[in-house]
């Protein structure tokens, strides 16, 4: 599996800030209410964070020992252990939170900034938390990005690896 393109997902975060913030100038401009996200949203996206970190942290934890084991070998017992399909699910869920945090922090990034720059709202209910939202949202997808990497198979055990490349030859 290829890691996650970095420079996509700025891509997806810089359109979904023009997107949110399109969206509230159009429903201004149209003279309807503007949606705004509540605290609910930020904890929501919080509590995505806390899950990730919960799965996340045994995948990279197995992954430092099975690098220190590979350096020094040892017929020691592991400290952490994590089955293959758990970890497969680990890295999928992070990939997914990346892609997730980058939609949602453009969107609220925009419009939190639109909010900003035209004075509309209240700050208390309408730029603070859309504003908690959005930085929400960017560290959901930097923690999915992050988790992703920690999953990373070492070169000799992955798709490159000089068994797998001579395999199909």
């Amino acid at each position: 599996m290829k890691p996650l393109n970095i420079p996509l997902l700025v891509l997806i975060l810089v359109v979904g800030a023009g997107f949110g913030a399109q969206m509230l100038e159009t429903l201004a401009a149209r003279g309807h209410s503007l949606p705004v996200a509540g605290w609910l949203t930020t904890v929501v996206l919080l509590v995505l964070v806390g899950v990730l970190l919960a799965y996340g942290l045994p995948l990279r934890q197995y992954m430092l020992e099975s690098e220190e084991r590979r350096l020094q070998p040892s017929l020691a017992p592991r400290r952490h252990q994590i089955d293959l399909p758990t970890a497969f699910r680990t890295v999928l869920l992070a990939r997914a939170c990346a892609y997730t945090g980058a939609v949602v922090g453009g969107i609220f990034t925009g419009q939190a900034l639109y909010l900003l720059l035209t004075g509309t709202g209240d700050l208390l209910r309408a730029t603070l938390p859309t504003g908690a939202a959005a930085v929400s949202g960017i560290v959901l997808g930097v923690l999915g990005v992050l988790v992703e990497r920690w999953g990373r198979l070492p070169p000799e055990d992955g798709e490159g690896s000089a068994e797998g490349a001579g395999a199909g030859h």
